[in-house]
């Protein structure tokens, strides 16, 4: 490599042939010698007479010098010129490592990362090496691969909405034994012992590390203080600044809109800022999602968790309190209990109800007017909560109204006239300590102090359903706290005041605790960083998830469930990114038995740290810098463009070129030289011509390249295999191309990039006349991947798709060229959907109802799959894969390969295949 400053030339020796261009323009200017002059006495015969082609006596210098340029330019294209060149690898001949993190931070800067890592794997090809590639979204450890393989893995690629795995390189390196290490790394320590991950990859050669201009931010979940909404962002360091911080509400819908935005100042040297809402308690209660407005990622934004959910709470005081009795009222007790979790209104029952309240505490009331009762009853069936504390007014209520054998409708159990005291002057027995909590409620796991006591409160009457309603006791088995479910609502019973006149518990931080356990029972809360213990055994399911970005997406229908032991750190972790998660099983928290729980990337109290100080001689790049650009490409088309300019100016130099035909060599020159497009299916006449494969476009660049090389390589596969030998495939615009020629066209669901209405309806007159539509999510599971629930939701209805379901092993897709039990591509597992089949019920349907009459043989209009099966098939021109598929050994691409061969048939075929399960019968009647 030859080097000029920031100009470096991969092949210099070509650069050689220059020296020769003075000598190239001599011959050029080179004329033969002057004629000698000879009188011919026959000449006059030719005066008058004018000769139609022409010849220069010599060559003009500006064509000269066209000339010259265009040669130049061919010599220092093929000498390969590069602007701001790297010298890293050129230091050996060994394997290179290139580590990329792929965590939340590498979110906001990804195509400069992914722009680092191509360079380096470039590099790596240029100087004759192999790489190790490792994106450190997982655990697997990479094999040592060329540059192009290398390269594919990368394009592939994207960050991943949870911490890069640091661990797995420390243990990996010594199997590795790479000659040299790149790290492009996201400039903070995750607490994974970077600083001996550093030094051990020092130890394998010349060590480099590409870092960010200024470090991701991050959010800690929100929480409430006087009213406002308040959120820290978080960083490592650094100057003055401000980040605004956007609050999201999640609508009917299941989009997001956004309610308001705060701003978090930064001085220099700070770690943290907070941002501050000022809305009214309703708006808060709304929110569902913070996120930073620049550089998104799933670290910049958090869901809102129990600290938010549910908080609008109506608390109704006792008539009896007295206004010097403030600091000792159990409204007093109550605000201060309830400040964590809730936003609270003050006021009359009557007034709170016509308020969106979610909960409504009840400090001591009697008995309720026939009226009250039913508002409340209709209140707490439709979902609210309503939590009750005794006193001497419901004492009295009840020995006023109610006997041993009748109840109050709006408490959870029936209790037995008069209170029951329990130590003091006139009493034989002493004050009582709470028993263990049971497992029927939520107080489960919770540490009790042992200098809370109990000295009155009023007992429950015995039945036999007592003890499902029970979650607190005292020691001596008498219910403490009892609860019921009533509709969609809850009511809950606090047999003790909420002031200090019949316990200490209303004194204790239990008190607290206990209340914030029956908020996340609140229909609709969530429960916010549960222990450990309370996790033992359970399992879970994300419900709705951050993807890289921040955005807030629903999760697949049908996920692998989550032990609850890996919940336990209360965040996201390595393979289990940020959500909302319900709890599966018998008990859920749509039935308001089970659990719903948030992971956030960070809690509260958490802070970013920066990288560790690199060893002594390691090498520091900057994402972002100047990036290496070859310019060798353009060169030689430019030496291209000026040959054709140099052939239109030899032709009208000569004469030849005048007229029509200057124009018509122009256009020609103009189509030759123009770039062109992807075929589209406008090019009717050729697609009718054979068999071809469509597939959707999108708008995105990289997808639609990508399905363009799916396509082609299912079409190899055709040819070799069967005898389908599809041409080229064609990219379709739904809104304005002809689709009835393509018998399956693929369509890779992108969010935000559906068709038109247009398009849709012609879609589905595509359906209607035979067509089929492979729709594939690209997220490998059973649902939406990169499309929303909205947009999906939207697609079926504008497509009139008929009900779907899961292919099982008799159906003709599973036949129709191979054998086949499963359906992967890129990624495997996933359930594949198709028209649900229609029993033969034996219905005489009515003659004057038209019925859909049917031109497909019974074949499903639609496949619906989550497997990115594109990413199986796509080849480049020379026919290799573009994208790893599998582990080494497996056929995971092979059956790939084969789905994609038994759809094209099965769309092309029919169900012919189906009549193959009577063939045992038929050969029965032969008998055979």
């Amino acid at each position: 490599m030859l080097t000029f400053g920031a100009l470096a030339f991969l092949n210099p020796w070509i650069l050689a042939g220059l020296a020769a261009l003075p000598i190239l323009w001599w011959l050029l200017r080179a004329i033969p010698p002057r004629p000698k002059t000879e009188a011919f006495a026959g000449i006059r015969l030719l005066l008058g007479l004018e000769d139609q082609e022409r010849q220069a006596d010599k060559t003009p210098w500006w064509l000269l010098l066209l000339r010259i340029l265009a040669v130049a330019a061919v010599l220092i294209g093929f000498a390969d010129p590069v602007l701001n060149p790297s010298d890293r690898l050129d230091r050996g001949t060994g394997p290179v490592l290139v580590v990329m993190d792929q965590g939340w931070a590498s979110a906001p800067d990804w195509e400069d990362r992914r722009d680092a890592a191509r360079n380096a794997i470039d590099e790596a090809g240029e100087a004759g090496r192999l790489v190790f590639f490792w994106p450190l979204g997982s655990g697997d450890v990479p094999v040592l691969v060329s540059a192009p393989v290398a390269r594919s893995v990368l394009e592939a690629t994207d960050p991943a909405p949870w911490l890069p795995d640091r661990a797995a390189v420390a243990d990996a390196l010594e199997t590795l034994a790479p000659e040299e290490v790149i790290w492009i790394h996201d400039g903070l320590s995750h607490d994974q012992e970077e600083a001996a991950l550093l030094d051990l990859m020092s130890d394998y050669g010349p060590l480099t590390l590409i870092g960010p201009i200024e470090t991701a931010h991050a959010l800690t979940p929100p929480r409430l203080e006087n009213g406002s909404l308040l959120t820290d962002v978080l960083r490592p360091s650094g100057e003055e600044g401000t980040r605004v911080v956007v609050a999201f509400t999640e609508e009917e819908n299941g989009a997001e809109r956004r309610i308001g935005a705060a701003p978090a100042r930064f001085g220099a040297g700070d770690t943290a800022a907070t941002a501050e809402f000022n809305m009214p308690a309703e708006l808060i209660a709304s929110v569902s999602r913070l996120a930073l407005a620049d550089g998104a990622s799933a670290g910049g934004a958090v869901l809102a968790d129990g600290s938010l959910s549910r908080l609008l709470t109506g608390l109704v005081a006792s008539d009896a309190e007295e206004e010097i009795a403030t600091l000792t009222s159990a409204s007093h007790y109550l605000r201060e209990a309830l400040e964590p979790w809730a936003i609270l209104r003050e006021g009359t029952m009557q007034d709170l109800l016509e308020d969106p309240i979610s909960v409504l505490v009840l400090a001591d009331h009697g008995a309720f007017t026939e009226t009250d009762q039913a508002r409340l009853t209709e209140w707490i069936e439709a979902g609210g909560m309503m939590i009750r504390f005794a006193g001497p007014r419901l004492a009295a209520a009840i020995g006023e109204r109610f006997g041993v054998a009748e109840g109050d409708p709006l408490l959870p159990v029936r209790l037995r006239r008069g209170g029951r005291v329990l130590g003091g002057a006139l009493a034989w027995s002493k004050p009582r300590t709470l028993g263990p909590f049971g497992e029927n409620g939520p107080f489960q796991n919770l540490a009790i102090p042992e200098e809370v006591d109990v000295r009155t409160q009023v007992l429950a009457e015995p039945s036999p359903d007592l003890p499902d309603k029970v979650w607190a006791t005292l020691d001596d088995g008498t219910p403490l706290v009892t609860a019921a479910k009533r509709g969609d609502g809850w009511i809950v019973f606090f047999h003790v005041t909420a002031d200090a006149e019949w316990s200490s518990l209303p004194l204790s931080g239990l008190f607290v605790e206990m209340l914030g356990r029956i908020f996340t029972l609140a229909p609709g809360s969530i429960a916010a960083n549960p222990d450990s213990d309370d996790l033992a055994g359970t399992e879970w399911r994300a419900d709705f998830v951050l993807d890289q970005s921040g955005r807030r997406v629903e999760a697949a229908i049908g996920g692998d469930t989550i032990a609850g032991s890996a919940l336990a750190e209360g965040r996201a972790v390595s393979g289990i990114g940020p959500g909302i998660y319900l709890q599966a099983g018998e008990a859920t928290a749509d039935d308001g038995q089970g659990g719903r729980m948030v992971l956030n990337m960070y809690r509260t109290g958490d802070a970013l740290a920066a990288m560790p100080t690199p060893p002594i001689g390691t090498r520091i790049e900057t994402l972002g810098g100047a990036v290496a650009q070859r310019y060798g490409p353009w060169l030689i088309a430019g030496a291209l463009v000026l040959a054709m300019i140099d052939i239109l100016a030899t032709l009208w130099l000569s004469g030849r070129l005048t007229g029509g035909r200057q124009v018509a060599a122009a256009l020609l020159a103009v189509i030759l030289i123009w770039p062109s497009g992807p075929a589209r299916a406008q090019d009717s006449v050729a697609a009718t011509a054979e068999t071809t494969l469509g597939y959707v476009l999108t708008g995105d660049p990289r997808v639609d390249r990508v399905s363009e090389q799916a396509l082609r390589g299912l079409g190899f596969a055709l040819t070799s295999r069967t005898s389908v030998e599809p041409g080229p495939p064609v990219g379709v615009d739904p809104a304005v191309d002809e689709m009835q020629i393509f018998p399956v066209l693929y369509w890779p669901l992108v969010s935000g990039a559906l068709p038109s209405v247009e398009g849709l309806e012609r879609l589905e007159g595509y359906l209607a006349g035979g067509g089929m539509l492979l729709i594939d999510t690209q997220n490998g599971q059973s649902q939406f991947g990169r499309a929303s629930a909205v947009e999906m939701r939207e697609i079926a209805r504008s497509l009139n798709l008929p009900a779907l379901a899961p292919v099982e092993g008799d159906h003709v897709l599973t036949r129709s060229f191979y054998l086949l039990d499963r359906f992967p591509g890129r990624w495997r597992g996933g359930t594949v959907w198709a028209e649900a089949p229609k029993p033969d019920d034996g219905i005489e349907r009515d003659p004057s109802i038209p019925q859909f009459d049917r031109v497909d043989d019974n074949v499903s209009p639609v496949v619906v799959g989550s497997a990115d099966w594109a990413a199986a098939w796509a080849v480049d021109e020379e026919g290799y894969f573009v994208f790893p598929v599998g582990r080494a050994g497996d056929r995971q691409r092979e059956m790939a390969l084969r789905f994609g061969v038994n759809l094209v048939l099965y769309a092309l075929t029919g169900n012919y295949k189906s009549d193959l399960v009577h063939a045992p019968a038929v050969l029965e009647r032969l008998g055979q």
